[in-house]
C-alpha cells in the first residue's frame, strides 16, 4: 500500500476524548500510513483550546458540524457526553466520514431532550427506533460504525475466540456461562449523576463494559461454528440507589449519586440458553474493577483486567508516588497496590482504534465491535431497566434483536481479529 495519511477528529474533551487523544500516537504504525490529529471539539471552545494545545491537534472548533465542514476526517471519534451521540453520528455519516468511532453507550432515550416522562418500554422502544435512524445514516452514507466497547478489545478476548477456534476442530467451542463486573467509586464525569445526559447510572454506563465482549464470545462462537452469530433472547435486571440512602458517612470515599443507580445486575440468556451475568457498580472503594471470568466445554477462562497481580507494589506514604496513577481510579498509591503499566493497551484501546484505522484504510475490512453490537447492547440496556420496573421479571427480546439486519459481510470476522497466543 502506498504511503497515505488519514485525518482524525475527536469530540468530547474529558476522560475518553483523552485517551482517544493518546491512543492514536499508541497503535501500530504500519504501511507507511501516517495519522493527523487535525480537530477537536468540545460543548466550551476553550476546553477544545486548552485539550488542542495538550495533545498537538491541530485545531479546535466549536461544534461538531463546523468540524467536520473544515477537516473533512477520515475517522471521527465521539467521545463526548451520551446525549450527542445520535445527532453526531447523523452528522458524521452525513459528512462522508468513512468510520465513526462512537463510545459506549451508544445513545439515550431521546424523550429526555424533549423533558418528558415515560415508562421503561416506552423509553425502550423510542430508543431503539433512534438508533435505528443513526445506522440508517451510517448505512446510506457508506459510513462504517465501530462500537467503542473497548472490552471487546482486549488482548484475553482475542485469545478466548482464539481457543474457541480451536475447540471447535474437535467438537467443542460453546461457551456456557460468563460472568463480568466493572465497577470504581463513581464516574468523575459531570453529566454522569444527570440523567438527561448519561441516559442512567450503573447499569447504563457500566454493565455494558462487561457486556460487550460476552456478546462478541456469543456472536464469534457461532459465526465459527454454524457461520451465524449467536443473539441475545431474554434479559432480567436489578438497578438500585444504595449510597442515597445511607448515613452521609457512608459515603465519604465515593462520588453519592443523587438521580441514577449506583448497582446493576444484568443477566442475559443467550438464543442458545446460554447465561451471562453481568455486575456494575460505583461502590468499589479500592478503584477500578474489570473482570470476565468465561466457563465453555472446554475450560475456563478468567480475564482479570485490572486489577491483576502481575505487578505488585507497596508504598508505605502515598506521596511517594507524586502524581503518578497507578491504575485507573485507584485513590491511593499507600500501601500494597497492584499497578496496571501500559494501561491503555490492557484494557483494549490501542487494538480498538487501530481496528478503526485499519477499516479506514481497507474497504473490504469491518469492525468486530460494530452496529449490531451496538444495537444487541441498547436492546439490553434499555430491556434492563423495563426488567426493573417489573420486578426483575425476565423481559424477551427476541423480536427486538431481529427486527434489524445485518448482513453477513460487515459482521465480525474472529479469524481476522489477530492472533496473540503463540503456537507451538
Amino acid at each position: 500500500m502506498d504511503a497515505c495519511s488519514l485525518k482524525v477528529t475527536i469530540s468530547g474533551t474529558g476522560f475518553a476524548g483523552d485517551f482517544t487523544a493518546q491512543v492514536f500516537g499508541m497503535i501500530p504504525h504500519r504501511n507507511g500510513v501516517t495519522i493527523e490529529l487535525a480537530g477537536v471539539t468540545s460543548g466550551h471552545l476553550g476546553n477544545a483550546q486548552r485539550f488542542a494545545e495538550k495533545h498537538g491537534i491541530a485545531r479546535a472548533f466549536e461544534s461538531h458540524q463546523a468540524m467536520l465542514d473544515a477537516v473533512q476526517p477520515d475517522i471521527d471519534c465521539i467521545a463526548c457526553a451520551n446525549y450527542a451521540h445520535a445527532r453526531y453520528v447523523i452528522e458524521a455519516a452525513e459528512a462522508g466520514v468513512k468510520v465513526i468511532v462512537l463510545e459506549k453507550p451508544p445513545l439515550i432515550w431521546p424523550g429526555y431532550a424533549e423533558d418528558r416522562e415515560a415508562d421503561a418500554e416506552t423509553r425502550k422502544v423510542e430508543s431503539m427506533a433512534a438508533l435505528e435512524e443513526a445506522l440508517d445514516a451510517a448505512d446510506a452514507y457508506g459510513a462504517k460504525l465501530l462500537y467503542a466497547e473497548n472490552f471487546v478489545y482486549v488482548d484475553g478476548v482475542k485469545a478466548m475466540t482464539e481457543l474457541i477456534r480451536e475447540a471447535e476442530k474437535l467438537g467443542k467451542g460453546k461457551v456456557l456461562l460468563q460472568q463480568g463486573v466493572c465497577a470504581h467509586q463513581g464516574s468523575h464525569a459531570p453529566a454522569y449523576d444527570t440523567p438527561a445526559k448519561s441516559g442512567g447510572g450503573s447499569l447504563f454506563n457500566k454493565t455494558c463494559h462487561p457486556l460487550g465482549p460476552a456478546l462478541y464470545l456469543k456472536e464469534a462462537e457461532g459465526l465459527i461454528r454454524e457461520g451465524r452469530p449467536i443473539r441475545p433472547a431474554k434479559v432480567s435486571a436489578v438497578a438500585r440507589q444504595v449510597l442515597k440512602h445511607q448515613p452521609p458517612t457512608s459515603g465519604e470515599h465515593f462520588r453519592v449519586m443523587q438521580n441514577v443507580d449506583d448497582y446493576a445486575r444484568v443477566t442475559v440468556i443467550f438464543e442458545d440458553g446460554t447465561i451471562a451475568e453481568l455486575f456494575g457498580y460505583d461502590l468499589s472503594i479500592s478503584g477500578i474493577r474489570n473482570e470476565l471470568s468465561v466457563i465453555a466445554d472446554f475450560g475456563q477462562y478468567d480475564l482479570r483486567i485490572n486489577p491483576c497481580n502481575e505487578h505488585e507494589l507497596f508504598l508505605p506514604d502515598g506521596l511517594l508516588a507524586g502524581s503518578l496513577l497507578l491504575r485507573e481510579k485507584l485513590p491511593t498509591a499507600e500501601g500494597t497496590s497492584f499497578p496496571r503499566p501500559r494501561q491503555f493497551q490492557a484494557h483494549g484501546y490501542v487494538n480498538e482504534m487501530n481496528d478503526a484505522v485499519e477499516c479506514a484504510l481497507r474497504p473490504d475490512c469491518f469492525p468486530q465491535s460494530g452496529p449490531m453490537m451496538a444495537w444487541d447492547t441498547m436492546a439490553i440496556l434499555m430491556a434492563g431497566y423495563e426488567s426493573v420496573e417489573k420486578d426483575s421479571a425476565f423481559v424477551d427480546i427476541r423480536e427486538l434483536v431481529a427486527s434489524r439486519e445485518f448482513p453477513l459481510e460487515i459482521l465480525p470476522d474472529p479469524v481476522a481479529f489477530g492472533n496473540v497466543l503463540q503456537r507451538q
